[in-house]
């Protein structure tokens, strides 16, 4: 909850002078119709009832300016008695997060005072665990997009690497917005006429104090069928590299779930372990991730008309589920034409919150916290 307060104080003399100088184009600029009527009633007070109204407004504006779009408008507030006697504020515009405001109002011969306290939510905040701002989409419009991004309370994104020259890309990104965090790493879809040495660089890469995690790194046999034994081969010395660093793995997994778990369970097992990003919606591969420690990232995939999500996501616990958008990829639905945001990953933890039986706002916390923490961000 975040709270914030305003105070005026206003000579009585200084309102009864504006009244008596600019009659009723003044009392009509300040004051509302309920308003004058109820100064008006209070006769030889009304200037010191004018006034307190006034100073109110002005506590007002004083409370609430940060969260509201408009500009000064006295009539924006009004001021009204409740039953028992006591002031009460009325706001006839918008206040982003308002949860409540209380007004005190006082005077005396010479002066008149008002107190605005006004509390509000604190907005939900959100972690896109894994987006490519280092892709050729997001070249006409990168630097105001990412203002946007943050402007809408996602105020942490991974921005994840691919291969050397994205994964350089994604180390630049994050030293320039303090917001946004950096993986390298070599896919196994970039792999293609490269040596293993190429490795090195992502080593030095990785020692920037922006990069959390080595990825994506993984296994693709959907794209790439012919290559398996070089792609476990990268995969491995990127684990080993990450074990070396002390930093977690972020994986790509697609159609070779088996040999992924092999190399997992037997061959090296990750020392920070990891996530398994935009992960399959297939409820054994999760079963057995969970098991051997990672987290589990869902994209805006678990929204398309098609998936049926349920049961994969059932399978994850709180304490280990993460939300991603991949943008520019996998835009969730109902915007599926269109290229994808870190704005998206609302629609994501909407879906999960669903099918968990929570609120979305629970589930933007759980996953932010978890992020986080695999990340290793304090």
């Amino acid at each position: 909850m975040k709270i914030s307060c305003g105070t005026d104080i206003i000579e009585i003399e200084r309102i009864q002078k504006s009244i008596e100088n600019l009659g009723e184009k003044f009392l009509q600029t300040i004051f509302t119709e309920e308003e004058r009527e109820y100064c008006e009633a209070r006769k030889a007070q009304k200037y010191q009832h004018y006034a307190a109204r006034f100073a109110a407004k002005e506590a007002a504006f004083k409370a609430l300016s940060g969260a509201m779009k408009e500009g000064m408008d006295w009539q924006l507030f009004e001021v009204k008695k409740c039953e028992n006697g006591k002031p009460e504020l009325n706001i006839n515009c918008d206040v982003k997060n308002l949860e409540n405001v209380e007004i005190s109002i006082s005077h005396c011969k010479q002066y008149a005072v008002a107190n605005v306290v006004a509390t509000f939510k604190e907005p939900a905040q959100f972690f896109d665990s894994h987006a490519h701002y280092n892709d050729e989409k997001f070249e006409e419009d990168r630097e105001k997009l990412l203002e946007q991004i943050y402007e809408e309370n996602i105020t942490k994104v991974t921005c994840v690497g691919y291969d050397v020259k994205s994964s350089e890309f994604a180390v630049q990104i994050a030293n320039e917005y303090d917001f946004v965090y950096a993986t390298v790493g070599i896919s196994p879809n970039d792999i293609e006429n490269l040596t293993i040495c190429e490795i090195d660089k992502i080593r030095a890469l990785a020692k920037n104090d922006k990069v959390v995690a080595i990825g994506e790194i993984g296994l693709d046999y959907y794209w790439n069928k012919e290559n398996k034994e070089i792609q476990q081969e990268f995969f491995i010395r990127q684990i080993e590299l990450a074990d070396a660093l002390n930093l977690p793995i972020v994986i790509h997994c697609r159609d070779a779930v088996m040999d992924t778990l092999e190399i997992l369970k037997h061959k090296i097992n990750p020392k920070k372990r990891g996530i398994f990003h935009c992960c399959m919606l297939n409820p054994e591969l999760i079963k057995e991730a969970v098991k051997l420690g990672f987290y589990i990232s869902f994209s805006g995939n678990i929204t398309f008309k098609s998936a049926k999500p349920k049961e994969a996501i059932d399978e994850v616990p709180l304490d280990r589920i993460l939300i991603e958008t991949d943008s520019p990829y996998l835009t969730p639905e109902p915007f599926r034409k269109a290229r994808n945001d870190s704005r998206n990953v609302k629609l994501v933890a909407q879906k999960i919150a669903e099918i968990k039986g929570l609120q979305w706002e629970e589930i933007a916390k759980i996953t932010y916290e978890n992020a986080k923490k695999i990340y290793g961000i304090t």
